[in-house]
């Protein structure tokens, strides 16, 4: 009879969603290996939701239990298994994932934290798991194996570490079959949860910040064309919730097989209309293939043009090494006038970084002409290089503790009910940033995502380029207008840093008893979340023509202290974005409107503003109709069916999907 192996990666539910809505790739690869080396032996099944593996758990139990640890994921995961080990001793626990420490110390301690768990695969799993399981199927006594120490397992007895040596990378990603194909993610297709595959694995860049940033995945591995195009058959043929796609890797469209790939991709695309949207990180440099590879696949690319930071004494303490300015603007210049996504990266408070530091690195990006500016926090996450103790001593660095989003729930086993609360440490300050401007950072960065990305006012930034001013400048002046044109969004501001200084303590303990005692707060949405996104949602949604108001009322004030009168285009530009944007899930609105502007050349055109062109050689009648598109409204439906249109589902909506894909369609009337 065959061994039943679960494998779980648990998500938390609750009103605000899903902590992570991706099926389970990684977990799959790994059962996917173990089925091709011991298919005979074992049955393996993989569980994302608490009550489906609790069902399967009660009906029988297993011979091994495989645990993801993720930083949104441990603490459910470890919870159960502690409840479980409890009641079932001998079940055999196998934990792997990036979120473990890299210093043997620290590695020991982690598994002294953890009891409960028998075995910890170091780095990656498919061939260790495996060759794990081989060893257990032929003597299940845990210790006896443990006393192997086989390439990458990491245990202890009484205390005693049993370590064995690191075993290499995988060289070529097609050795492990693909989960889809093999049927072991069929039974994903049944919820709302978006597709995820892996082409390449590994990272040539040394990030300081990144778990990926050390030499053992500086090699980049990668899939078989074959094999991915009969992973997307798969999935095209399976699909039903969504048209979305994630690509795990590092730096997806960098490399000549990605421009391979998406030129089947692109075929497709056009039969099926899968993938609609993207989700990946795009390579670091080699701009020209990204844009070659989103030409193929119409714009559906999420483009990153990551930075971190613009300020060179930063980019020297995380071992970075940008993208440049001047490709970043000739990637922005390329899909102005599409639905691409285009975004880059900072993170705050990194060493070296100051308030003066972040407005430099946005200011930059700004006038670089990125659509979407990201400001992260800094976590200091396991198996990043900066998070050694004699860097965090280094950089002076200040850390607090915060629950990770959507991150929290109450759940029970065997009629016992508990918290799990998930926790991560970001660093608040250093030697060149106070806590103060960090707040302060936050509070901008509130400003440049309900007044810039995703083009929110894309005609604004249009006029500013064609003038020769600077966009920063203007979104610099409606930020500290915030207090002075409109009570709400002053208040929706001072909630925003309220809620801020709320989400961090100063150590987990009174972190897990504070959120222990507000659970149903937490779980509702009522409290908690993500901050920037659920303020954004509110601005958007709720108080769009406040917002829309302080924009073009800044944009005046800006013009008048240059000394620029262009009232007449200003109206025009204020009428235009109102019939684009207000109410904007309301998919019925449709008008037609003449200008005296050709605002749409003025948006679309970037070369207009390169060539040194002016508001003359726009300045003639158009006549537009405005409206969403049929694509458009059934792309929004599916949206919003996907994350509900409640304030949490709208919130997820607005962090996973490009919302200026739902700006109305505006055509000139010939």
């Amino acid at each position: 009879m065959k061994k039943l192996v679960y494998l779980i990666d648990l998500a938390h539910e609750s009103k605000l969603g899903l902590s992570s809505d991706t099926m389970p790739l990684q977990l799959g690869l790994i059962g996917a290996y173990c089925l091709k080396e011991h298919g005979s032996k074992v049955d393996v099944r993989i569980f994302k939701f608490v009550g489906g593996f609790l069902k399967a758990m009660k009906k029988k139990k297993p011979f091994i239990i495989g645990v993801s640890n993720y930083l949104w994921n441990i603490n459910i995961g470890y919870k159960f298994i502690s409840e479980i080990k409890k009641k079932y001793p001998d079940i055999i626990t196998v934990f792997g994932g990036p979120n473990y420490p890299e210093e043997l110390k620290d590695q020991i301690e982690w598994l002294k934290k953890h009891p409960y768990v028998d075995f910890y695969i170091y780095k990656d799993g498919e061939i260790s798991f495996s060759r794990l399981v081989g060893e257990l199927l032929k003597n299940p006594d845990a210790n006896s194996v443990k006393k192997l120490k086989l390439p990458s397992c990491h245990s202890l007895i009484k205390n005693k570490p049993y370590f064995g040596e690191l075993e290499p990378r995988i060289k070529d990603l097609s050795i492990i079959p693909s989960p889809y194909t093999t049927g072991l993610m069929d039974d994903f297709f049944k919820y709302r949860l978006i597709p995820m595959i892996q082409t390449a694995r590994g990272c040539p860049f040394t990030c300081a910040y990144c778990c990926e940033g050390e030499n053992y995945y500086a090699f980049v591995a990668k899939r078989s064309l074959e094999d991915k195009k009969a992973e997307i058959d798969y999935i095209v043929n399976n699909i039903k919730h969504t048209k979305n796609l994630r690509i795990t890797d590092s730096n997806f469209a960098m490399y000549p097989e990605d421009v391979e790939f998406c030129r089947y991709l692109s075929k497709v695309q056009k039969k099926t209309g899968y993938p609609e949207y993207l989700g990946c990180s795009t390579g670091k440099n080699r701009h020209e293939r990204v844009l070659e590879c989103n030409k193929l696949l119409r714009g559906a690319i999420r483009l990153t043009a990551s930075v971190q930071s613009l300020v060179p004494e930063v980019l020297k303490n995380v071992r970075r090494q940008n993208i440049s300015l001047e490709d970043i603007m000739k990637l922005s210049d390329q899909v102005s006038d599409s639905v691409t996504n285009s975004y880059s990266e900072i993170i705050l408070a990194l060493p070296g970084d100051s308030l003066a530091g972040e407005e430099k690195s946005i200011s930059g990006l700004m006038d670089a002409g990125i659509s979407n500016i990201t400001q992260h926090q800094f976590a200091l996450i396991n198996g990043a290089h900066l998070n050694l103790p004699e860097n965090r001593k280094k950089f002076g660095m200040k850390s607090m503790f915060r629950p990770v989003q959507r991150s929290i729930g109450i759940y029970s086993f065997d009629g016992e009910k508990f918290n799990v609360v998930e926790v991560e440490e970001i660093c608040v300050a250093n030697k060149t940033m106070s806590f103060k401007d960090y707040l302060e950072a936050r509070r901008l960065y509130l400003s440049v995502g309900m007044f810039y990305n995703d083009r929110v006012f894309g005609e604004i930034h249009a006029l500013l380029r064609l003038l020769k001013l600077s966009t920063w400048e203007w979104v610099s002046l409606v930020h500290k207008n915030i207090n002075k044109y409109d009570s709400e969004i002053k208040k929706l501001y001072s909630d925003f840093i309220k809620d801020t200084k709320n989400e961090l303590w100063k150590n987990e303990k009174e972190m897990f008893q504070d959120v222990g005692a507000n659970i149903d707060k937490y779980t509702s949405g009522e409290i908690g979340g993500n901050l920037i996104y659920k303020y954004r949602a509110l601005g958007f949604v709720k108080y769009f023509s406040n917002v829309h108001k302080i924009a073009f009322n800044s944009l005046r004030e800006y013009l008048k202290k240059k000394n620029i009168k262009c009232n007449e285009i200003v109206e025009d530009l204020e009428k235009f974005s109102l019939l684009q944007k207000n109410d904007i899930f309301n998919s019925k609105i449709k008008t037609k409107e003449a200008f005296g502007y050709d605002i749409l050349r003025m948006i679309e055109d970037p070369s207009l503003a390169r060539n040194n062109g002016s508001l003359e050689d726009i300045h003639y009648p158009i006549r537009v109709s405005i409206g969403h598109t049929k694509e458009q409204k059934e792309s929004l439906q599916r949206q919003l069916d996907f994350y509900g249109s409640d304030l949490g589902g709208l919130t997820m909506l607005i962090s996973r999907f490009p919302i200026k894909r739902f700006y109305r369609k505006v055509e000139v009337i010939k």
